[in-house]
This record gives C-alpha cells, sequence and structure tokens, in this order.
C-alpha cells in the first residue's frame, strides 16, 4: 500500500533535515517580508533605531517556528524538550557571560575611540550607560530571542556533526547572511549597483564573523542558546544605542556611523580569525553537546 500523503511528507522532511530547515526558513520569513519590502516599509524606526514590528512575525515564525517544527519532525516531543532546556541553560561559567555581554560592545568602542576619536570613550560614562538596556531590550526581542532557536539550536549542532566546525560555520555564516538580504537589499541599493554589492560583501563578511564567535560561545557552554542569545543581543543593541547617543549629542553621528558600520566589523573579524587560530579550527567543537 502507499505511503498516504502527509506519511510522504514527513518521510522527506526526515530524509533531508537540515535542507529543509532552510528551505521553510528563507520561505516562510520571505513570505512574510515581502509585503514589508513591496510597501517601503523600513526595516528599521528613524527614531528609534530599533527593529519595526512588522519584522516580528517573519522571524519569530520563519526561523523559530521552522526549528521547533522540525525539530518535533525528525526527534519528536524528546528533541523539542531538549530545545527548550537548552534556551534557558544556564549553568556556565561567570567568564561566559562577560564574553557574551561585554566582548563586541567594549570591543567596538575601543576600536572606534582609537581609529576615530577618543570621545567615543563618552559612550562608556555612566551618565551615558543608562541607555545601554533600554537599546539592548529594543532587539532583544527580534533577532537574538527568535533566530537563535534556528541557526545555533536546530542547524549548527546537525552542521557541525556532518561537515566539522570549521565547515559548518562557514555554511552557515553564508546563509544567515542570505536570509536577511530580502530585507536589506532595497536600503543597500540606494548606493546603485557597486553599493549593493559592497553592502553585500561586507555583511557577508561581518555576519560570518559572528557566527565563527557564536560557534565558539555555543560549544564552549554546552550549547546554550541563553549565552549566543545575549551575544546576539550585544551585537543588535550596540549598534542602536550608539545611534540614540548620536541623537542625543553625546557622541557625533559621524562617530557613531564608523562605530556601527565599521567598528563592530574589525572586532568580529579579528576576534574570529584569533579564534580559529588558537582553536586550530576546532572552535571548542567536542565540548557541545551532542545531538541526537
Amino acid at each position: 500500500m502507499a505511503e498516504p500523503g502527509a506519511g510522504r511528507i514527513l518521510t522527506m522532511l526526515r530524509a533531508r533535515p537540515l535542507l529543509w530547515f532552510f528551505v521553510l526558513a528563507y520561505a516562510v520569513t520571505w513570505l512574510l517580508w515581502s509585503p514589508l519590502v513591496i510597501g517601503g516599509v523600513p526595516a528599521f524606526s528613524d527614531t528609534t533605531h530599533a527593529p519595526s514590528l512588522y519584522t516580528l512575525p517573519g522571524i519569530a515564525i520563519g526561523v523559530t517556528g521552522t526549528a521547533f517544527f522540525m525539530t518535533a519532525v525528525t526527534q519528536g516531543r524528546p528533541g523539542v524538550r531538549r530545545l527548550l532546556q537548552r534556551l534557558v541553560h544556564w549553568r556556565v561559567g561567570v567568564w561566559w557571560y562577560l564574553v557574551a555581554v561585554l566582548l563586541i560592545p567594549v570591543g567596538q568602542v575601543l576600536v572606534t575611540a582609537a581609529v576615530v576619536d577618543p570621545a567615543a570613550l563618552e559612550a562608556l560614562t555612566p551618565s551615558a550607560l543608562v541607555f545601554y538596556p533600554g537599546a539592548y531590550l529594543a532587539h532583544f526581542f527580534f533577532g537574538p530571542l527568535f533566530e537563535e532557536s534556528g541557526w545555533r539550536g536546530f542547524a549548527l549542532p546537525r552542521m557541525q556533526h556532518r561537515f566539522g566546525p570549521m565547515r559548518a560555520t562557514l555554511l552557515l555564516g553564508l546563509l544567515w547572511s542570505g536570509w536577511h538580504f530580502l530585507l536589506y537589499v532595497p536600503t543597500w541599493l540606494t548606493a546603485g549597483p557597486a553599493g549593493a554589492l559592497a553592502g553585500m560583501g561586507i555583511f557577508v563578511v561581518f555576519t560570518t564573523s559572528l557566527t565563527v564567535i557564536f560557534t565558539w560561545l555555543s560549544n564552549n557552554t554546552g550549547a546554550s542558546l541563553l549565552l549566543v542569545i545575549l551575544l546576539h543581543g550585544s551585537v543588535d543593541g550596540t549598534a542602536t544605542y550608539l545611534q540614540v547617543l548620536a541623537d542625543r549629542g553625546v557622541i557625533s553621528p559621524d562617530v557613531a556611523g564608523f562605530s556601527v558600520e565599521f567598528g563592530v566589523l574589525a572586532v568580529a573579524a579579528v576576534t574570529a580569525l584569533v579564534l580559529i587560530a588558537a582553536t586550530r579550527g576546532r572552535l571548542g567543537y567536542g565540548r557541545m553537546l551532542t545531538c541526537d
């Protein structure tokens, strides 16, 4: 007897879970984002610099929804339970929390101060730091919270098991970069075709460099999603924070612009290269939770 239609679909999904995770994540997210892009809705607010609320369904359903759906299809309730446990896996050394929360923000400000203007250090004064929690939380419930169940939750363990840590990280970095393109390409195109290509290239280098750091952090914290969510939040939140400080006249727009576009890129790229060299490309692999 032929297998029922639903059974054939489940068999197909289980046969190639990574492929179908990325196909569904892209398809669902881009389907939900397309009306925004066509309608010219900006991805970020011009006043708060936070992501537009209209982008949230694409992120939450497209990535987190797909991750939990594919986990349920391939591993059932035990797999879903393990994925949820990783979201609240907090028992790691204090050092890893410091890395997750401080590595990018402090490095970004220090690089900007060294290269552009020492006045960038004003971003670290107590009077300026009061704005940081709000900037952090403005992003937390978008990319950090609703992306990581997919990229580092579902995809990374399976990709490392199949390709090894370095190849898996580079491939995931490219795929993570490409997932953003629909939302960002309209802005890049305002600089013309050459500017768009440059923007895409810089973004791919930046996102892939971040992926190296995320993989290293995940592998050294028992595949904790909580820690990579905190790291993701520090990247996005710092960008908004510096733009808010520029709006308030604490730092100049040029300083904020350099830091958001190039300072963070320098920190991510250099850190990634150091980690690759220091771990010989293993990025802590072998210390993570195994993926059945």
